[in-house]
């Protein structure tokens, strides 16, 4: 099929494949145009083109998938890199964390750090607050939970501190540079997978929105991320520990990868794991604190979004909820790694040569499982998390992750955007609202359980037969 389209005329092709990418194009200019009008608080405009937008792109993979179409990687990487640079020239939507990252940048020059020192402390000092330029006072003005210390480890506070280098206290330079690394994630994606199935992650309309346009940073480590799982495939072992400690020293997230990435290595490449994240932590460490002060007063109070937790919450306490779901994510971890390596317990006390017999050269993590998992068991379910599972959902095909990636956009109604006759905090959402989104994402969980089980059965029944 693939070499019957591209024996078709020009005008055939483009109507085929290029018309398609051009239409999606147009429906993300309206969004990009969107967050720089007076109407980019209008959540209701938001969803509607937000939703144009998922529908082009999930039917253009449908019909390539339909009629058996190939495309090529540098159709997917061209067309994501005008998407993502025409993106740079909107604005954030619906989100101000970026101006934490800013000010962290500002504190870093200026103080050599950012941990240990809540934003609130400078509304109290005069002498502190009249030294901040009048720029930055603005920024230092709308910063978020400004009682907290900041949470962004390390490896992203480098990359704020890149963005104060090119333009300081400017948005645009941190959509920038996240563009550009994500642009980078899409070509390690085309290394490992299917140009069609990358297509759903590089012109994701959430990646859109919430690393291009709101310039989050967590495109960042799990770049870096799979950068390690590609440098493992290749048995690039000193590359991977490097760059799996690059990532752990950006984002916590990524510690649920390190068991199953550093025990196909020796233990001099655990070395530079744990140095690498010395490395990357050392310059910060100035004034004895770290990204764990924030860290730990967000796991101890906040809750946003979240699914099992907030059920679990309804009978327990939230420390109670946290253990039981801290206990169950523990057995799951523990079942997929047996799983993934194929272990085999070695219990004939006569001969322990090797308590695990560990498959060589195992297929790549099923991130998506382990992401997803994690997850639904946080007490904070932002939309921007999704990242972490939408690559791995374009190395295994995962329809109920994609669905995830639209059904977590209603995390934005919540009482700071919209007007209701009931009472709600700025972050505070509907509860049929919530109940609304975790339905719909586990009916399709469990549908698709059923499809991969009855697959399953087929193949062993084929099996027996032959």
């Amino acid at each position: 099929m693939t070499s019957e389209l591209f024996n078709k005329p020009f005008q055939a092709r483009f109507a085929s494949i290029h018309l398609p990418a051009f239409i999606v194009m147009l429906s993300f200019l309206a969004l990009t145009v969107f967050s720089r009008s007076n109407y980019s608080h209008d959540l209701f405009l938001f969803f509607t083109l937000m939703a144009v937008c998922y529908i082009l792109i999930f039917g253009f993979f449908i019909y390539l998938w339909h009629y058996q179409i190939q495309i090529s990687g540098r159709y997917v990487f061209s067309w994501a890199l005008m998407f993502h640079m025409m993106g740079v020239l909107g604005s954030p939507l619906f989100e101000d964390d970026y101006f934490r990252y800013l000010w962290d940048a500002y504190q870093s020059v200026h103080l050599g750090g950012p941990f240990g020192i809540a934003p609130s402390e400078y509304f109290y000092q005069d002498e502190l607050s009249q030294s901040i330029p009048h720029q930055f006072q603005a920024i230092l003005d709308r910063i978020n939970y400004p009682d907290i210390a900041t949470i962004y480890a390390p490896g992203f506070q480098y990359s704020f501190l890149l963005a104060y280098v090119i333009a300081p206290g400017e948005v645009w330079a941190l959509q920038l540079i996240y563009s550009a690394i994500d642009m980078g994630l899409i070509g390690i994606l085309l290394k490992l997978a299917k140009p069609n199935m990358v297509m759903l992650y590089a012109w994701s309309p959430l990646v859109f929105k919430e690393v291009i346009l709101t310039a989050h940073p967590d495109g960042l480590a799990v770049c870096l991320l799979v950068a390690a799982i590609l440098c493992l495939k290749r048995q690039y072992f000193y590359r991977t520990a490097i760059l799996l400690g690059a990532s752990v020293a950006s984002k916590i997230f990524a510690i649920l990868f390190v068991p199953f990435i550093l025990i196909q290595c020796r233990p001099r490449h655990w070395l530079a794991f744990i140095f690498t994240i010395y490395l990357l932590y050392f310059p910060f460490l100035n004034n004895g604190e770290s990204d764990l002060l924030g860290l730990g007063a967000m796991a101890n109070s906040w809750e946003f979004n979240s699914a099992f937790y907030g059920v679990l919450t309804l009978w327990f306490s939230p420390a109670t909820s946290k253990l039981i779901l801290a206990f169950l994510l523990c057995v799951f971890m523990g079942g997929y790694f047996l799983h993934y390596f194929k272990l085999r317990l070695g219990f004939n006390l006569s001969s322990i040569r090797s308590i695990f017999m560990i498959k060589k050269n195992p297929s790549i993590i099923r991130g998506d499982w382990l992401m997803g998992i994690f997850l639904l068991c946080s007490p904070v379910i932002n939309p921007w998390y999704l990242i972490w599972v939408l690559p791995f959902a374009s190395l295994y095909f995962n329809p109920s992750a994609w669905l995830a990636s639209v059904m977590v956009m209603l995390a934005y109604v919540v009482g700071l955007n919209i007007e209701t006759i009931e009472f709600l905090g700025p972050y505070d959402q509907p509860i049929w609202l919530r109940v609304l989104e975790f339905a719909i994402i586990f009916a399709a969980l469990f549908l698709q359980g059923i499809y991969c089980w009855r697959k399953n059965m087929q193949t062993k029944s084929i099996a027996k037969i032959m």
